[in-house]
This record gives C-alpha cells, structure tokens and sequence, in this order.
C-alpha cells in the first residue's frame, strides 16, 4: 500500500491494519530513498567530478554500503512481518538482522524465499558486493593504517657524538637533507578510483533489480541472473 508522506512524493509500506479499530501496524519502505540518491552520486562520479571532488569516492563507499545493508534488512523484516507478525516477527528478525554483512548478501535470498532459490556462487555481482563490504571495513575501521612499520633502513655511516647527529658528507644532499626510502602499504582511502566505484555501483544496481525489487514489490523472487533454484 502506498502512503502520501509529503509533498515531494509517497512512500510505500506494509500494512497489518485492524478494520475493526485499534492496533494496527506499518512497516515502512525508504529503499527509493537509498537507491535515488545513490545513482545520483554516480551520475557524479561518471561525469568525473571524483577527479576534483575525491571524497566522492569515500561517499560512494559509506552510500553504497548503507543502500545494501538497508535493503537487505528492510526485505529481512518484510518477511518476518509477514510470516510472524506482531510482536513474534521482532524475536525472528534480530536473528537475521544479527548476521554479518557480507554473509547477508548471499544468505538473504534462501531465508526470504524460504529456502527456494538461492543467489549463484559463481557470479561476478556477488563477488564484486562482497568486495565492497571489504573496503567498507578497511576504511571505517581502520586500525591497521595506524601502526608502525617495521623497515630496513642501510647503513649511512652516521653515529652520534656529544649528543649530536653526525653523517658523511657524501651521504647528505647539497642543502643537508638525507635521502632513505621505504614502501608502504597504501591506506584503503586512498585506494578508491572511479573505475571502482562504478564497477561497485553496477553490481549493487544489479542486485537491486534482480532481488531486492522483486521480493519488495511481489513479495516473491524467480530464477535469473543472479538466483537460481536450491538443490
């Protein structure tokens, strides 16, 4: 059932509504609202405003990350809504709602369709969402940027003497500076290229259509690019 929310449009929901008064219950569907501003930003980032705006890339990360996750709870409570009702259907959905993100992407499918179809191991879009989890962890919990790195530093010929810092002349730069060299691993933010994004915005599009719209509006899924039936 749809429900005039504004002026700027409606916003969908799911009913269990008393005709006789008294408690009734909604759950409401935002995921256009996810969605409409997600292809938006990747409108941007096609358009090459990344390569002047780069944190556009971040926000790509933390948007696409939060329209996934959104979409994967809101068709976890739509089905223990349906299936448990009030107020059964909370004791079942925090269950679901308790699985790690990446594992959701692929096990979200089986538990809605009540084990019927499941999403294909061996296609590129589940692969490519789980990826995106990934970088969504390395860069908002980042702990393994800020340690020390442990490096080979060559033998200079330098010592201290009467507390003082002593080097070669013909190890130091005309202007007193020393040169040394060291790799480091590249922190996750910096790794976020337009390339990718797009390619992580087709793959979160893909899984819109292909499973989170049809559950949502049809409250079923079907066999197709990314589902197949259970064995």
């Amino acid at each position: 059932m749809k429900n005039k929310a504004d002026n700027e449009g409606v916003t969908q929901m799911m009913l269990s509504y008393n005709l006789m008064g008294g408690e009734s219950y909604a759950l409401v569907n935002d995921v256009d609202e996810y969605y409409g501003r997600l292809e938006t930003l990747l409108d941007d980032i096609k358009q090459g405003k990344g390569e002047s705006c780069n944190y556009l890339y971040f926000a790509f990360v933390t948007l696409a990350s939060a329209t996934l996750e959104y979409s994967l709870n809101l068709m976890l409570a739509l089905h223990c809504f349906r299936k448990f009702h009030v107020p059964m259907y909370e004791e079942h959905l925090q269950a679901f709602l308790d699985i790690k993100f990446a594992p959701k992407i692929e096990i979200t499918p089986e538990i809605v369709s009540e084990g019927k179809y499941s999403i294909k191991k061996d296609v590129p879009t589940l692969q490519q969402l789980k990826e995106l989890v990934d970088k969504r962890h390395s860069i908002m919990h980042n702990s393994k940027a800020v340690k020390v790195q442990k490096f080979d530093s060559p033998n200079m010929g330098g010592c201290v003497l009467d507390g003082k810092i002593c080097m070669p002349v013909d190890s130091l730069n005309d202007d007193g500076t020393l040169d040394f060299h060291f790799e480091s691993k590249d922190n996750a933010i910096t790794t976020l290229k337009a390339k990718w994004c797009l390619r992580m915005g087709d793959a979160i599009l893909k899984y819109r259509d292909y499973v989170v719209n049809p559950y949502l509006t049809l409250f079923e899924l079907k066999e197709n690019e990314l589902l197949e039936l259970c064995n």
